[in-house]
């Protein structure tokens, strides 16, 4: 049993794992990495054959787990790829909205080339354009939580529960040398929506995320008290209440808590805006999957109510609705993505709010380095943004209790489900990894911190 990662590996973007067991090649997640000098990786080749790789098992549909699925398939890939019913149809909105966006930037790319009389071959072309989707959406194969997949020579992978976002799992990988556990990305315990991941059984070896892995969440009910402060202080001051949000799972949880905190009273009743056509095709899909949800949000979706829609909400879908938000003179809440403000429309909100000192920004989310939603956390005074300085006069706030992903409790206590197997540290920064590794040596569990490029031998 091998492990050669191609991603999230001293990272926490691009995760790519290739498992080889009795001769089977399975790859666990094939994502894009994200943020700044990481988003160079995208392009290059594989550290492995595509061709040979006898099945894809794909963990969920966050375009970090995702996103390079497409180019696998343009370089040879032509095996099944096995998921949730759920990651399948989020898979094919991220897709779709990814190649959309690098379509359009090499477009203006190669209209600014032309503008300024530069060479268009020196624009970077897309990774894939939206005509190249429908071939690797063919491969798809749905699976259900807990009935294991035949994978063939004895290996067979099911897919449990990770209480991460809509249709996530985790991996149990068995084969007759041994069992492999692939975590995923795991949930956050204390999430208002999704169910907490069960326990795992007893494995050979563990892969397991590391994201936060060296700290806790604040508790749900803290966050929440903080998160209605920043909306009250922010409608207060009267400027824009600007939320950046990944379309997926996160949009979905603030509004089901200003939800709660509107009919409830505790926050006032301002307009709300979803400023994100992917976020309004997400939040359709959660509104249609009741049996994956905790009470008393699932009881909510049966009797058709919508947890989901705080009394002012208005989704903006068209790019005339959207440019129209511009013109804002008003408090209100505008909710768009990209999440770590990488692209997407919340950069034109920042672009027209950030100087104001009377705007707000509520971070919800996690950051990587060498983005712009870092830089902007990390409490920058001044930003580029579309060839633009600008001056930030704007509030900043970080609301991080929020977050979908496990904290160190969390990972720990699923971690004791796998008795003493060694665990491999992935989809982590370095200095999280290391900080994990030494607490888990402390607990007598040997761990390594997963490399790019490098093989290791699961069955020493």
């Amino acid at each position: 049993m091998k492990l050669l990662s191609a991603g999230a590996a001293l990272t926490v973007t691009g995760s790519c794992h290739r498992i080889e067991a009795r001769g089977r090649r399975i790859l666990v997640d094939c994502g894009l990495f994200q943020g700044g000098q990481l988003e160079r990786l995208n392009a290059q080749p594989f550290p492995f054959e595509p061709s040979e790789i006898d099945a894809v098992l794909l963990t969920h549909g966050h375009l970090d787990h995702c996103g390079r699925l497409p180019l696998l398939v343009e370089r040879g890939f032509r095996g099944p790829i096995h998921a949730i019913r759920a990651t399948r149809a989020i898979t094919e909105v991220i897709l779709h909205d990814a190649a959309k966006l690098q379509q359009e930037d090499w477009d203006r790319g190669l209209r600014k080339a032309r503008e300024k009389g530069r060479p268009e071959h020196g624009v970077e072309p897309p990774l894939y354009v939206p005509g190249d989707i429908p071939q690797t959406l063919a491969l798809f194969r749905d699976v259900e939580f807990d009935r294991p997949v035949d994978l063939g020579a004895g290996v067979t992978a099911t897919f449990r529960p990770a209480g991460h976002i809509l249709g996530s799992a985790y991996l149990e990988i068995d084969t007759p040398d041994g069992r492999i556990v692939a975590s995923g990305d795991l949930g956050n315990r204390e999430s208002a929506i999704q169910e907490i991941a069960p326990l795992p059984r007893e494995c050979d070896a563990v892969l397991i995320e590391t994201t936060y892995a060296d700290r806790d969440h604040r508790s749900l009910a803290d966050t929440l008290e903080e998160f209605r402060r920043v909306i009250t202080a922010g409608v207060e001051s009267g400027g824009v209440v600007m939320i950046p949000s990944f379309a997926l799972e996160r949009a979905q949880v603030v509004l089901y808590h200003l939800n709660a905190m509107m009919r409830g009273g505790r926050i006032p009743r301002i307009d709300v805006f979803v400023d994100s056509p992917m976020a309004a095709r997400m939040t359709t899909l959660y509104e249609q999957s009741a049996n994956e949800f905790r009470e008393p949000l699932a009881g909510e979706l049966r009797a058709g109510r919508d947890p989901f829609e705080p009394p002012t909400l208005k989704f903006t879908v068209a790019t005339e609705e959207s440019k129209k938000l511009n013109e804002l003179d008003c408090c209100a809440i505008v909710i768009a993505g990209s999440g770590m403000m990488t692209g997407g429309r919340i950069l034109h909100h920042l672009r027209n709010q950030l100087h104001k000192p009377q705007a707000s920004l509520v971070v919800v989310g996690y950051q990587a380095q060498g983005t712009l939603g870092r830089l902007l956390v990390d409490g920058a005074k001044r930003v580029r943004i579309y060839g633009t300085e600008i001056d930030v006069r704007a509030s900043v706030h970080t609301i991080n209790g929020l977050s979908a992903h496990a904290d160190r409790d969390d990972l720990l206590r699923w971690l004791e489900g796998t008795g003493g197997a060694r665990a491999y540290l992935i989809h982590g920064e370095p200095p999280v990894m290391e900080s994990f590794a030494r607490h888990l040596s402390g607990l007598g569990r040997a761990a390594v911190a997963v490399e790019r490029g490098r093989e290791y031998d699961l069955g020493a």
